[in-house]
């Protein structure tokens, strides 16, 4: 069998391969009472904080998760370099950006880790749906696993914006009663101007088949739905949704659920605010389980329920 041209290289240099490196520079904040008798994974994980290029003096900083459901690939000016599924994870990443740099100006070590979720708009009509719940039930597993998998955190903040990845993280969180943790709501996209929203603009298939729109306006209607970049569907029925019951049953910073989309609210919230809950929460001895059994919680929760019906009837009529 001949040897695929496309296995071989034109470029000689890809064959000089370096093996070796000389290290970070600097010593790890060792004492002898922690090197005998920690677990080997903490010394380890020091050894990998070095190594991804933290500086070996503020080693001995508290530690703090940011877990996301970020997805694709976005560029520093905000151009897509490989798309994600949805506008709902396009640019949560911004505010985990934020967050770290609160947790690492007050002397904290972020950590960042990810689940991406699907987008069952995008799955509509195809097998694909019967992901759609089921993902949440496995991410939540997966969020869970990450927080346990960072053995030495002292707090989370969970961040997602949608109807899949925001209940997802809202079960990981409430699933870790040990450590304090936060939820930050990604926030929803921008309407668009003279446009139609994400909840009708799903339906053009349909109204074209039937001879109600042009396949003009369909294209139109189509291309300009989502009025920014990033943020969950504004409508209520989803993403939106999602936001209001996290506000009401879990712990967050009112005033920016259902906020415009992250890059145009400029995080300014989590920067101040939600990073700074989870900084102070050991101290305080917060702890989620404790704010999902509060009366107050419980009242915040009927109230979202009477907000999401009366916008059900609202659209109904």
């Amino acid at each position: 069998m001949p040897h695929p041209s496309f296995l071989d290289s034109s470029d000689p240099g890809v064959y000089v391969l370096r093996t070796t490196a000389p290290g970070p520079k600097g010593r790890l904040p060792l004492v002898a009472e922690r090197l005998r008798g920690a677990p080997s994974g903490n010394v380890f994980g020091l050894t990998q904080n070095a190594g991804m290029g933290w500086d070996p003096r503020a080693l001995g900083g508290k530690e703090f998760l940011i877990l996301s459901t970020q997805g694709g690939i976005r560029a520093p000016d905000g151009t897509p370099v490989a798309l994600g599924y949805h506008t709902g994870h396009w640019e949560v990443g911004l505010l985990m950006e934020e967050a770290a740099a609160v947790f690492a100006r007050s002397g904290a070590i972020p950590f960042a880790g990810y689940c991406s979720d699907p987008c069952d708009g995008r799955t509509n009509g195809t097998p694909g749906m019967f992901d759609s719940l089921p993902y949440r039930n496995d991410a939540a597993i997966l969020f869970r696993r990450l927080i346990r998998s960072l053995p030495t955190a002292r707090g989370v903040l969970g961040i997602a914006t949608c109807d899949k990845g925001l209940p997802a993280m809202m079960m990981a969180l409430a699933g870790t009663p040990r450590l304090p943790a936060v939820l930050v709501p990604g926030g929803v996209t921008l309407l668009a101007e003279e446009a139609e929203d994400t909840a009708k603009v799903q339906t053009l298939s349909a109204r074209f088949a039937q001879g109600e729109i042009s396949l003009e306006y369909a294209a139109e209607m189509g291309c300009k739905a989502c009025g920014s970049p990033g943020g969950g569907c504004q409508f209520m029925g989803t993403a939106a949704t999602s936001q209001v019951v996290g506000e009401a049953l879990v712990r967050v910073v009112e005033g920016q659920e259902g906020a415009a989309h992250v890059a145009h609210a400029k995080a300014l919230l989590v920067r101040e605010a939600r990073a700074r809950i989870v900084l102070a929460a050991p101290e305080h001895e917060l702890r989620l389980h404790l704010c999902l059994a509060s009366p107050q919680r419980l009242g915040l929760f009927e109230e979202a329920q009477r907000r999401v019906n009366l916008a059900a009837l609202a659209r109904s009529l």
